[in-house]
């Protein structure tokens, strides 16, 4: 596993009896990240009031872990694959107290299990990786969830739509901007740039539903 600025939490520690025991059960089979992941679960639990099952009327209500083992196997499923799984990590919590700017009900509006599975897909595919190929398929984090391939496109659309394809959160890159000042672009040009990702990002989602309904449609 690489090494990370962000791979422990100065926020909290792991020991707290802030965590319940779930939280804490869950968060420490994530091997060097055991402070992000118990943060971002107490953040989804805790603060935004997510269930930690999944809804009783929800189609996967019977398949998908409560939401710390949720987020426990997706985190562990996915550090193979990604080069920093503390930024990623770090970014997805991020992602998700945005969206709480934007809208106070999430915890009501959103299942913790779709809130974290869009924030954290969207961040790992905005990290630099060594296998974009699987982390770039919806398909991949369908398998892995357990949700439709239509939910995962349907909650990583939405995701970009609230935050108007504000999804670029790695701060070192930003810090390394900030103290640039010569290469600092101007605003406009920068929000040209986030409007483009969301463009692309929209296209490559609506390829996959598109290609995904034609499968459908051709096995009736």
């Amino acid at each position: 596993m690489s090494t990370s600025t962000f791979t422990q939490s100065p926020r909290t520690s792991f020991e707290s009896v802030y965590f319940d025991d779930d939280i804490h059960v869950a968060a420490s089979t994530c091997k060097g990240v055991e402070n992000q992941v118990a943060d971002i679960m107490a953040f989804l639990i805790k603060e935004l009031n997510c269930a930690v099952f999944p809804d009783s009327e929800g189609r996967c209500s019977l398949v998908q872990e409560p939401l710390p083992f949720f987020i426990s196997m997706i985190v562990n499923a996915t550090t193979s694959y990604i080069l920093d799984i503390g930024a990623v990590i770090a970014a997805a919590h991020t992602l998700v107290m945005r969206l709480y700017e934007t809208d106070p009900s999430l915890g009501t509006a959103w299942s913790g299990h779709q809130l974290f599975l869009s924030a954290f897909a969207v961040a790992a595919q905005e990290q630099p990786s060594s296998h974009p190929e699987v982390l770039n398929a919806c398909v991949f984090w369908s398998i892995l969830s357990k949700f439709t391939l239509e939910e995962v496109i349907e909650i990583q659309v939405c995701l970009f739509d609230k935050l108007e394809g504000r999804v670029c959160v790695f701060s070192e890159v930003i810090e390394n901007v900030k103290q640039q000042p010569r290469k600092r672009l101007p605003e406009e040009w920068r929000q040209e740039g986030e409007d483009m990702k969301l463009a692309k990002k929209k296209r490559s989602l609506g390829g996959q539903m598109a290609a995904f309904l034609g499968r459908r449609r051709s096995s009736w």
